[in-house]
Parts: structure tokens; C-alpha cells; sequence
């Protein structure tokens, strides 16, 4: 190799360096507190972390947050997502080849408030035993777009499921939609046992295999019990 050739190949290597450094780790609670800021973004994390009740979850307009294959973000105190309709949030595979496992709601004692987000490439984005309002949220080409369990209320405004496997999942739980479609899934809104939906059902179209399904219907015309095994169930059933 002539020196033209190693000063090149040291230029691309300082470069690649400078690329990876410009992703930063995802932050560890300080305070009680994890908060991602704009200035700091893209952030990376490459496994999964759970904040306690009382840790509490603040992202600010224009974040964006690369996740690894194994990544999940499990959310167990207070949660405020805010981005903005010209600067969102964004949680996307950090390789678009491979899925992520999602962000999960957990009983949270205080409603979350989740504004202008966008969350693609996720296995399974989950909501149980929380309440808080969704606005402006997209789920793009997850496997589940959003499972929600043991809700007593769920605000959903102005989402959008698109290119989801299976876009909605409500058990046991309550969902208030306004404006939200559901268009462009294999599979739509799927109400399980006790699971109710009070919004505009005529948004729920132009998906591949159904739009609305409920569970009581399928297992009664199959002449089987419902099953309380959900998980089992949905993924095997198909």
C-alpha cells in the first residue's frame, strides 16, 4: 500500500469514528429523572432498560433513538413524549434490516402524555394496567402496532397504523379514538374479551385480511372457549 492509499484509508477510519461518535448512549437515571434532549440526538441503545414508579421519562421535540435488535424500553413511572408536528419523535431500528422489542407502558400511577411520535420496525409495542393519551402517533411496520391490556382508559387522537402485521389489540380495556386510522395492515383493530373501542370504525379500512375483528365472534364460530393466553394465542393462530 502506497502512502496516498494509507492516508486515505486513515481519513475514512477518522470519519467512521466521527459517524459513530455522533450517536449518543442512551442516558442512565440521574435524579430519578431520564430526559433525552434535541441537542444530544440521534441517541443509541442496544438493550433493554426499565425505569422504576418513580423514575420518570421526559423527550424533547426532534429526538430521534436508534434501537438495537434486543432493545426495549419498559416505562413504569411518569412518561412525557413531546414532540411537535414539524419536529417529532422518532424510535426506529438503528438497522432497518432487523426489529427492536418495542416500548411498553406499565402501570404507571400517573397518565402517561405521549405527543407527535413516530415508532417504527418494533416487534411489540405494549399498554397495561396505564392510562394516558396517545396524540399524533405513528406506528409504522411494526409486528403489533399496540397492544393494550387492562386499560381503564386509553385516549387515542389522531394516530395512524400503517404496514403493522397486527395494527390494534384492545383486552380488558377502554380505547376513545378520534381521528385515528387504521389503514394498510395485515390485520386491524382486533377487540378481545372485554375490550371496548369508542371512536370512527369507518377509518379502520383497506386492511389486507380484516379490519375489525372480535374475539368472541371467532372463538364462537370456531366452537372453542376463549382463551386468557393471549400472547399463545395471537401468534400462533395465524
Amino acid at each position: 500500500m502506497n502512502r496516498f492509499s494509507k492516508v486515505a484509508l486513515s481519513g475514512l477510519l477518522v470519519l467512521a469514528g466521527v459517524l459513530s461518535a455522533g450517536e449518543m448512549p442512551f442516558p442512565q437515571v440521574e435524579n430519578g429523572k431520564v430526559r433525552l434532549l434535541a441537542k444530544d440526538s440521534p441517541y443509541i441503545l442496544e438493550q433493554g432498560v426499565v425505569l422504576s414508579a418513580t423514575d420518570t421519562f421526559e423527550v424533547e421535540p426532534g429526538v430521534t433513538v436508534l434501537m438495537g435488535e434486543y432493545a426495549k424500553i419498559m416505562l413504569r413511572g411518569p412518561v412525557k413524549i413531546l414532540g411537535t408536528e414539524s419536529e417529532p419523535v422518532t424510535f426506529r431500528s438503528a438497522d432497518s434490516s432487523e426489529s427492536w422489542n418495542g416500548i411498553h407502558f406499565v402501570s404507571s400511577s400517573k397518565p402517561f402524555e405521549v405527543k407527535n411520535l413516530v415508532v417504527e420496525n418494533a416487534f411489540r409495542n405494549t399498554v397495561f394496567r396505564a392510562r394516558g393519551i396517545f396524540e399524533n402517533v405513528k406506528y409504522i411496520n411494526n409486528y403489533y402496532g399496540l397492544w393494550i391490556d387492562d386499560s381503564p382508559e386509553i385516549f387515542l387522537s389522531r394516530c395512524d397504523f400503517t404496514r403493522n402485521r397486527f395494527a390494534l389489540s384492545v383486552r380488558a380495556a377502554k380505547v376513545l379514538a378520534a381521528d385515528t386510522k387504521v389503514s394498510n395492515n395485515v390485520y386491524g383493530l382486533y377487540l378481545e374479551d372485554g375490550g371496548s373501542y369508542d371512536g370512527d370504525v369507518s377509518l379502520i379500512k383497506g386492511n389486507l385480511e380484516a379490519d375489525v375483528r372480535k374475539e368472541s365472534d371467532e372463538m364462537a364460530s370456531q366452537g372453542k372457549r376463549v382463551s386468557r393466553n393471549v400472547w399463545q394465542r395471537i401468534e400462533t393462530g395465524f
